[in-house]
């Protein structure tokens, strides 16, 4: 294509423009539109109204299609410009032409072709690139009627639908980050509430909402906060509010009841939420319900109290069978057996009391217990023997009783020789608990010059402890020996 400058034979133009003295220069004559001069009027005119439009226009002109442009469509074509002008447009855009041909033919059979953000990947630099476009196509009559050229108002909207698309992108992160909170919120079991700085409520998780038992939020929304504490809670709240307001969290624990009336204990963590200024601008409330843990504080309390209470009976016991094993004994060797038997029975039923937490035992567990150093067939516990609970303090007596009892047996009794036997039973009769050792078999039996400390621990320490009466008869076909007692509770089930 040759251009050359010519006077401009183009009237009308509204302002200089460099594609109108482009326009002037080039060499028509060689393009099917032909020279300048042999132009229709409605070209003419229609190069006009383009080359002093505000908007990014060109034109497509004749059965070729030639390509004429504003100023405006100059950045639209980049660096096809200025060759641009006067091709076919089939020619300026190759690599589109596929996507807008079947526009530019439906423009020349007189229809009106609009698009909003049309995606569009042109090469205009150099490189291909992802465009989008809002653009119409409008047909331009000649003088007869017919359909001769193409008009195209056109905009490039790359930039706005990238915009677009990052905020659709950074929309869709926030509401996802949303989702993830709220799930996050929902899934939480503490109570998380964000407060005005007048300590209103303003909103509550759903997870605050459910451990506080909360079925219409409405119902509470604007209330004081601090309201929801009594007592003692209500004045380390205040503190609390008073401590976020000056810019310091604070934490602090207490009663408060659900919505439907449940009181519980809460450790609560608040926590100033600051603006853009630096200053406090609302409130963070988080209470986690706490209310097991101080149910187990308090228990252990209670348990350390009885433990320590336990252990000064212990103590009680172990001072007493020392200094009465001490003072009944002829020699040191025999104090020394005596004492180390006795408490070691004592130790086994401190054993039984531990797996119960030293609150109760079964009378068939002590038996068993203090009788396992003597244990064998001579021994015979009644078949009948229900499991019954014994108190921790009967349970200690009775086992020691049972190992004075097994001890003297083996010695001197039933059990000191092959055809003695043992028959050991207990029931609640009348209500009442009763236990029995009865031996038979073994040597004559006969009373004893002095009672030792053995038979003062079964007939009257032991029987204290069951609130009842123990007597021990020495009857010449073997030893027996009563425990009658009030009952501790019922059976214990099978």
């Amino acid at each position: 294509m040759m251009m050359h400058a010519e006077p401009s034979e183009i009237e009308g133009l509204a302002a200089p423009s460099r594609m109108a003295d482009l326009i002037d220069a080039y060499d028509w004559a060689s393009t099917p539109l032909g020279a300048r001069a042999s132009w229709p009027q409605s070209l003419r005119t229609t190069v006009d109204i383009m080359l002093a439009a505000g908007r990014a226009m060109c034109l497509a002109w004749g059965p070729d299609r030639v390509f004429i442009y504003n100023d405006l469509y100059v950045q639209t074509l980049g660096t096809r410009h200025p060759a641009a002008l006067g091709l076919s447009i089939s020619d300026v855009w190759p690599e589109i032409w596929s996507d807008i041909a079947p526009l530019v033919d439906r423009t020349f059979a007189g229809e009106t072709v609009s698009f909003d953000d049309m995606p569009l990947v042109m090469t205009r630099n150099g490189y291909p690139e992802d465009t989008w476009w809002s653009f119409s196509y409008s047909p331009v009559r000649d003088e007869t009627g017919r359909v001769a050229g193409l008009l195209n108002i056109t905009s490039e909207t790359t930039a706005r639908v990238l915009a677009m698309r990052e905020r659709d992108a950074a929309v869709a992160d926030l509401r996802q980050r949303e989702q993830f909170l709220d799930s996050v919120l929902s899934a939480s079991n503490d109570c998380i509430k964000v407060l005005d700085l007048d300590a209103k409520l303003v909103f509550m998780s759903e997870g605050g909402k459910r451990v506080m038992e909360v079925s219409d939020f409405n119902a509470i929304v604007g209330c004081p906060w601090p309201d929801f504490w009594h007592g003692s809670g209500n004045l380390a709240a205040r503190e609390a509010i008073a401590s976020v307001q000056a810019g310091k969290p604070a934490a602090f624990q207490g009663y408060a009841e659900t919505m439907k009336g449940n009181r519980r204990y809460w450790d609560v963590q608040v926590s100033p939420i600051f603006g853009p200024d630096g200053r406090p601008e609302r409130i963070l409330s988080v209470s986690r319900d706490i209310s097991a843990l101080k149910r187990s504080e308090e228990a252990r309390t209670v348990l350390a109290q009885e433990m320590a209470h336990r252990m000064k009976n212990s103590l009680a016991m172990v001072q007493a069978i020392a200094t009465q094993t001490l003072r009944q004994a002829r020699t040191m060797e025999e104090a020394r057996e005596a004492l180390s038997n006795r408490l070691t029975a004592l130790a086994r039923a401190q054993d039984i009391l531990t797996r119960s937490d030293f609150t109760e035992a079964d009378v068939r567990e002590v038996v068993d217990g203090a009788l396992a150093p003597h244990r064998t067939s001579q021994i015979q516990i009644d078949k009948n023997a229900r499991r019954l609970p014994l108190t921790a303090q009967q349970a200690l007596g009775l086992s020691l009783a049972i190992h004075e009892l097994a001890t003297n047996a083996a010695k001197y009794g039933a059990l000191s020789c092959e055809e003695g036997r043992v028959h050991i039973s207990w029931a609640i009769i009348d209500g009442a608990f009763r236990f029995q050792w009865i031996e038979s078999g073994g040597p004559v039996v006969t009373p004893p010059d002095r009672r030792g400390f053995g038979s003062k621990l079964i007939e009257r320490i032991v029987a204290s402890y069951f609130d009842g009466e123990g007597r021990l008869d020495f009857d010449p076909a073997g030893i027996r020996f009563s425990l009658t007692g009030a009952r501790k509770g019922a059976p214990i089930a099978s």
